[in-house]
C-alpha cells in the first residue's frame, strides 16, 4: 500500500509546484476572482472575458455562437470567438459564479497546466522527475507567457497542450498501442482547438521529432506499427478538428466579419507592429523592444526574453551529451522555432538589418509566401514558446547530468535554488511583470437601471483596447453597443452628426465650448440615434478631464435632457420622437 502511494509523490509534487507558481504570478487571483480580471486594464482582457460571456449566453439560448448582434450595432457581424473551447469548458463556473470568475480560474488553471505538462514531457524524455521540475519552472514562468497574460490574450495561455501533445506522441513511439493513440488524438484536438498557433507549433515540433528519431535511432523503434497508429490518430484528429477550423476560416472571410485577417492587415502587422527584435531574446532589461507604448501609445508588450539561466543549463546539456539521442531532437526544435520566431525580416536593436539597402529576409518569409496557413500568422514572435520548451527540456537534462552524483536530498536543494534564481532573473531582468497586473471587474451601478435599447458609452475617443471595457459592462446590461472588437472607430458614429460633434469636442484642447454649435445637425443626429434603436447614453465622468467633462455634460443636457446620476456616471435616456 505504501509503495502504491509513493508512485504518486512525483505527480503531487509537480502539481503543487505548478499551482503555487500560478498563484504567485496571478496574485490575488484565484482568491478574489470575482473582484478582478487578469491582465492590464488597458489591454485585451475585456474583449476576451466578454467572449466567455457571449459564448455562455448564446449556448444558454440554444444558439451556436457565430453571429453577434450585440456588437457593431446596428448591423452586428460574424465572429468565431478565438477562445470558444475554453469558454465552453468554463460553462459550469459561469453558471455558478459568472464570467469574471470563469475567465480568471481558466487562466490560473491553464498557467499551472503549462508547468505540469512541461514536467511530464521532461520526465518522459530525461527519466528524472526531480530535475524535470526545472523544466516546469522555466516553461510556466516563460516571460513570453507572462507577457501574454499581461496583454489579456487568454488563448495564448493554453500553451500546456503543446508539451502534453508531444508527450502523447513520445508515448505512441515508445509504446504504440490504441490507448496511446487515443491519448494523442485527445491531446492534439484540445491543443489545436484551444489555440491554432499551438496546434501549428505541435505539428512542426512533432515532424522535427519524428525526423530526428528516424535519423538518430531508426533501429530503436517499431516504425511500421508506429506509423499505423499515427495515421489512425491523424485521421481522428482531422475528423474532430476540421469542422471548427473551417468555421473559423469562413468567419474571417465573410463581408460582415468582426475580426479580419486579410493579407494587407497581416503584412502591416508583421512589418510595423508585431516585430521580433533579436536583441530582446537576450537583453537584461525591463524595457520591451519594440516599445509599443512609445511607438503607438499602447499598453501591449512584446516579451521574448529567454533567460540566461535556462540558456546556460541547455548549453551545458549540449556540451556534455551532444551525441545523445535524447537531446538531439530538442536541439533542432529549438533552432527551427528560433528561426521562425524572428519573423519575415531580421530586426536587431531597434531597426531592420539591411543588405544592399534591402531588408534581410528570413525563413519565415518563405513559408508566409508559400504556405496558405502561414499567411494568416500575424504574431511570429509566438514561436518563442517552442524555443522555451526546447530550453526547458535541455535544461532539465543538463541539470540531471550536473547532479547525477548527488543524493536525492541535494538534488532537491539544487532544483530549489535554480528555481528561485530563475524567478528572480525574470522579475529583475525581463520585461515581464510579476505578479501580473489585474483590472477591477466591478461594473458600475448605472447599468442596473438600463432596460431595453442600444447603449452608447462616453467618452468615444478612448484608445481601442481601453474602450473595450464598455463591452465588459455589456455583460451586465445585455443590450447592443456600437463597438466591435478590432474597429478603431465605428463608422456609424462618424456618420452621425451628433456623435461626430461629441468626438470633436473630446479631441480638442479648448477649455470652453465654441460660441455656436450646429444645433440643427445635432438634433437630427440625436433623432437618428433613436431611430437606429439607441435608448441610452452613459457618460463616464471619471474618464474625462474636469474641463472636458463639463463641456460634454452641458451639450448632453441641452440636446438630450437632464440625466440620472449614479456616482461618477450620468445616465441619459434619449427622448422619444
Amino acid at each position: 500500500m505504501q509503495n502504491n502511494l509513493r508512485q504518486y509523490v512525483p505527480y503531487c509534487a509537480a502539481l503543487a509546484l505548478s499551482l503555487f507558481i500560478a498563484t504567485v504570478v496571478l496574485w490575488p487571483i484565484p482568491f478574489q476572482s470575482n473582484e478582478y480580471l487578469v491582465g492590464h486594464p488597458g489591454n485585451d482582457s475585456w474583449n476576451h472575458v466578454w467572449g466567455y460571456w457571449w459564448v455562455y449566453d448564446s449556448l444558454m439560448n440554444s444558439e451556436w455562437p457565430i453571429f453577434v448582434d450585440l456588437l457593431a450595432f446596428p448591423k452586428g457581424g460574424t465572429l468565431y470567438f478565438i477562445d470558444t473551447i475554453q469558454a465552453i469548458i468554463s460553462l459550469p463556473i459561469q453558471i455558478l459564479f459568472g464570467p469574471a470568475v470563469a475567465f480568471n480560474l481558466i487562466i490560473w488553471f491553464q498557467l499551472a497546466f503549462c508547468g505540469f505538462s512541461a514536467w511530464l514531457l521532461s520526465w518522459k524524455v530525461s527519466g528524472s522527475w526531480k530535475t524535470s521540475l526545472i523544466a516546469l519552472v522555466l516553461y510556466e514562468l516563460s516571460p513570453h507567457l507572462l507577457g501574454q497574460i499581461y496583454n489579456g490574450i487568454s488563448e495564448t495561455v493554453c500553451a500546456g497542450w503543446f508539451p502534453l501533445t508531444l508527450w502523447a506522441l513520445v508515448s505512441v513511439m515508445t509504446k504504440p498501442n490504441i490507448k496511446n493513440s487515443c491519448l494523442l488524438i485527445f491531446c492534439s484536438v484540445f491543443c489545436i482547438l484551444t489555440s491554432w498557433y499551438y496546434g501549428l507549433f505541435t505539428a512542426i515540433a512533432a515532424s522535427i521529432y519524428l525526423i530526428c528519431a528516424a535519423w538518430k535511432e531508426g533501429w530503436f523503434y517499431q516504425w511500421k506499427l508506429i506509423f499505423k497508429y499515427l495515421i489512425c490518430s491523424t485521421i481522428g484528429i482531422l475528423v474532430l478538428v476540421l469542422p471548427l477550423f473551417m468555421t473559423f476560416q469562413v468567419s474571417l472571410g465573410v463581408d460582415d466579419a468582426l475580426v479580419k485577417r486579410d493579407p494587407e492587415f497581416v503584412e502591416q502587422s508583421l512589418l510595423n507592429h508585431n516585430i521580433t527584435d533579436v536583441a530582446a531574446f537576450f537583453s537584461l532589461s525591463k524595457q520591451p523592444s519594440p516599445d509599443l507604448f512609445a511607438l503607438y501609445g499602447e499598453q501591449l508588450i512584446i516579451v521574448i526574453y529567454l533567460g540566461w539561466i535556462g540558456i546556460f543549463l541547455a548549453c551545458y546539456s549540449i556540451l556534455k551529451a551532444r551525441q545523445n539521442r535524447i537531446i538531439f531532437p530538442w536541439i533542432w526544435i529549438g533552432i527551427v522555432f528560433f528561426l521562425f520566431s524572428l519573423g519575415p525580416y531580421l530586426y536587431f536593436n531597434g531597426g531592420y538589418v539591411l543588405l544592399f539597402e534591402k531588408r534581410l529576409p528570413l525563413p519565415f518569409l518563405v513559408l508566409y509566401k508559400a504556405v496558405p496557413i502561414f499567411d494568416r500568422i500575424s504574431h511570429p514572435f509566438r514561436f518563442v514558446m517552442g524555443v522555451q520548451l526546447a530550453l526547458a527540456i535541455l535544461s532539465a537534462e543538463g541539470l540531471r547530468r550536473f547532479l547525477h552524483r548527488k543524493n536525492e536530498h541535494m538534488k532537491m536543494i539544487f532544483v530549489s535554488a535554480f528555481s528561485a534564481a530563475i524567478y528572480l532573473e525574470y522579475v529583475l531582468f525581463s520585461p515581464a511583470h510579476l505578479p501580473v497586473p489585474v483590472a477591477s471587474a466591478k461594473i458600475p451601478e448605472v447599468y442596473n437601471h438600463i432596460e431595453e435599447g442600444a447603449v452608447l458609452d462616453l467618452p468615444i475617443s478612448l484608445p481601442n483596447l481601453e474602450r473595450a471595457v464598455y463591452v465588459w459592462y455589456q455583460t451586465k446590461h445585455g443590450e447592443p453597443v456600437p463597438w466591435s472588437l478590432n474597429d478603431p472607430m465605428p463608422k456609424t458614429l462618424l456618420d452621425n452628426k451628433f456623435t461626430k460633434m461629441l468626438l470633436l469636442l473630446e479631441a480638442t484642447r479648448a477649455h470652453h465650448l465654441p460660441p455656436a454649435l450646429p444645433e440643427l445637425d445635432m438634433v437630427v443626429g440625436v433623432r437618428a440615434l433613436y431611430r437606429q434603436g439607441y435608448r441610452y447614453i452613459v457618460m463616464h465622468e471619471d474618464l474625462y478631464p474636469t474641463f472636458k467633462k463639463t463641456q460634454v455634460g452641458e451639450v448632453l443636457d441641452v440636446f438630450i435632457g437632464q440625466p440620472q446620476i449614479y456616482g461618477n456616471h450620468r445616465l441619459y435616456e434619449l427622448p422619444e420622437i
